[in-house]
């Protein structure tokens, strides 16, 4: 009997396992909950985990909770039949569907004693039936260009040649579809030819009847729209294509690449002008047949200044730096100086062109529009420009390019101001602090030496004079104390400003800084250096010496190394600091090693010049100093 038992239930938790169905029963009274196999595993919990209505609520997504407590309240107040949905959250932390169907058992007084249900797992059908309404919406409310191709393989190199089309089609390649039944698609539009699209289309498995593309534009004339094409197998072996205007989504896209690469360029440093030049190309790519221009204001908010133009003639660059603005000043000139975008349709007929027309007619540009760059605190920066080689008037999609171009430009233009005024502040802080340092280091080695010094004398005169052994060596003592004392104030002192770098220059400060690196670390330290007695500028020479000890103490912490070879030398007229290690290499995570690279570039890039952090292979690390070579002012004045 007890077999009998057994294989039933096994069978029925079979049946639940092939249903996605799991049962539950709840008694009111003593809230004990009891799950099938199934619906433990539904729930993704361990089998015999003890459930509780609590617990059961738990599981229950959040934003469904409050709705499945009103759900057994109901059912408890009004007996009989009850089913709902549901959403769970698996203790993987996966989310699934449930339809849950149950029925109440009562008491002689009508009063609900038990709750015994199922929960059937329809996660998978909800999601069909939620792409099936997908595809269905937007069928029904998004128009695409559908056509069908017939693969014509008679000739050495397949075409497709058309069969059908619908009126969006035509609206999306730009032509009258009417006639052309019949002719290739490279006909129709002749920038396919050699494209991906058409060696897809003519390659295309039919087990596999999908095949997206990357959007492309339909030619390289004047505001022509980006497609997105999308291949798929018909009846009859013929291939489908749709065809969907995705301009605004490919343009948003470029300029967000764009202002990424900007930002990243930004963060290492680069010059300005290449920043714009990656903008300004940017919208070039993005709208075919488009020049784009970034003027910008100089210093005196009164000239035009060259920022980026790379497709424009060198010449007409040449010809616009320094012209003044004004309120008939071209379209970027006007702009500034109004602070508002300035459209010009026709630049042969517009009056704001008139006396720059002749400048700009020998180049053939017929159009130009024109944003100002304005910054957060309202200063105008500069002028964001589209031409065009033939007169044009804007779309709603052109002014948003434009804006956009702007928003952008005036976003990298103020960063790079801002970290040129960062790093400003952080050269002026730092100036300060050596100057602290050397005042603190001369103090301590002129005031409390001399002191110490003092203190050391009159220790010894009263050893001359006390023959009290007690006494002699109590005072031996001192003046053994006192003499660890005042070489401590001098390293104190040489470690807040060595003395070696303001009065026998880098090369000497560099070979005692490796003398003591090897003697407190025990690592070995070479030093070789071609740089002689060249006198450099103050800040240069502290900012070298002062990477040079981050390096050392970035080896000594992380590294693990046993040796280091230093190389100090000029090469094309700039100072070169190398520092190579045999150790373990650059850290994949932590900050601490991070921190010391990073202050050691901002220090080279304050000098203007740069510090290349990299692996060295084998093993070890190479800290690369590039500077340009700068003399003190009263050298500096001789030389010129």
């Amino acid at each position: 009997m007890a077999d009998g038992v057994a294989d039933v239930r096994r069978l029925l938790d079979r049946i639940e396992q092939i249903s996605q169905i799991g049962s539950w029963e709840w008694v009111v009274a003593t809230g004990a909950v009891t799950w099938s196999d199934q619906l433990y595993r539904i729930y993704g919990v361990e089998q015999g985990t003890p459930i509780t209505l609590e617990y059961f609520l738990s599981r229950i997504h959040p934003d469904e909770r409050t709705r499945i407590q009103r759900e057994i309240q109901t059912v408890l107040r009004h007996p009989g039949t009850f089913q709902y949905r549901e959403v769970i959250i698996r203790s993987d932390g996966a989310h699934r569907t449930l339809d849950t169907i149950g029925e109440t058992s009562c008491g002689a007084d009508g009063t609900v004693i038990e709750l015994v249900g199922t929960c059937r797992d329809v996660t998978d059908l909800v999601s069909r039936d939620q792409r099936i309404q997908f595809y269905s919406d937007v069928f029904e409310h998004v128009q695409i260009g559908l056509s069908g191709w017939q693969v014509d393989r008679s000739e050495a190199t397949p075409k497709l040649r058309l069969v059908a089309f619908n009126t969006k089609t035509e609206e999306l390649v730009g032509t009258s579809l009417g006639g052309r039944l019949g002719q290739s698609l490279t006909e129709i539009l002749p920038t396919l030819e050699g494209s991906a699209l058409i060696e897809e289309a003519t390659a295309m498995s039919f087990a596999r009847p999908i095949r997206k593309l990357p959007p492309f534009a339909r030619s390289n004339g004047q505001g022509a729209p980006w497609l997105a094409a999308t291949l798929f197998s018909l009846p009859g072996r013929q291939i489908g294509l749709a065809l969907e205007d995705v301009t605004a989504s490919v343009r948003t896209s470029m300029l967000q690449q764009a202002e990424r690469h900007a930002l990243e360029m930004l963060a290492s440093g680069a010059p300005i002008a290449a920043i714009l030049e990656v903008i300004a190309r940017a919208i070039e790519t993005a709208s075919p047949g488009t020049l784009a221009s970034v003027l910008l204001l100089d210093v005196t908010g009164t000239k035009l200044k060259h920022g980026a133009a790379p497709s424009l003639p060198v010449e007409l660059v040449t010809l616009l730096e320094g012209l003044h603005i004004g309120p008939r000043a071209g379209s970027c000139g006007t702009a500034m100086f109004r602070r508002e975008r300035v459209i010009v349709t026709d630049i042969a007929t517009d009056p704001l062109w008139d006396d720059y027309r002749a400048l700009v007619a020998p180049f053939g540009l017929r159009a130009c529009w024109s944003e100002p760059i304005i910054a957060t605190d309202g200063r105008v920066l500069g002028a964001f420009a589209l031409y065009h080689r033939e007169p044009r008037t804007p779309d709603a999609a052109a002014y948003e390019l434009l804006a956009r171009a702007a928003h952008v430009t005036s976003i990298a233009i103020e960063r790079r101001m801002l970290d040129d005024q960062l790093r400003a502040l952080a050269g002026k802080i730092e100036a300060v602090r050596e100057e602290e340092r050397s005042t603190i280091a001369r103090d301590i080695h002129d005031q409390l030496g001399q002191a110490l010094t003092a203190h050391k004398l009159d220790v010894g005169w009263l050893l001359r004079r006390i023959t009290e052994p007690a006494l002699v060596a109590k005072l031996e003592e001192l003046a053994r104390s006192t003499d660890d004392v005042i070489r401590s104030v001098q390293r104190i002192a040489t470690d807040l400003r060595p003395g070696v770098l303001d009065h026998l220059g880098l090369r000497a400060a560099i070979e005692w800084q490796a003398e003591e690196f090897e003697r407190r670390s025990g690592l070995t330290c070479r030093v070789t250096s071609s740089l002689s007695n060249v006198v450099l500028e103050r800040e240069l020479a502290t900012g070298v010496f002062r990477i040079f000890q981050e390096a050392l103490t970035n080896i000594a912490r992380h590294a693990n190394a046993k040796t280091v070879e230093v190389a100090l030398y000029l090469h094309h007229g700039q100072l070169h600091l190398d520092i190579s290690d045999d150790g373990v290499g650059l850290p994949e995570i932590g900050l601490g090693p991070h921190l010391g690279i990073l202050g050691m570039r901002e220090r080279a890039v304050r000098l203007g010049g740069e510090c290349i952090v990299q692996r060295k292979q084998p093993t070890g690390v190479t800290v690369s100093v590039v500077l340009p070579l700068r003399f003190p002012p009263e050298l500096q004045a001789i030389r010129d």
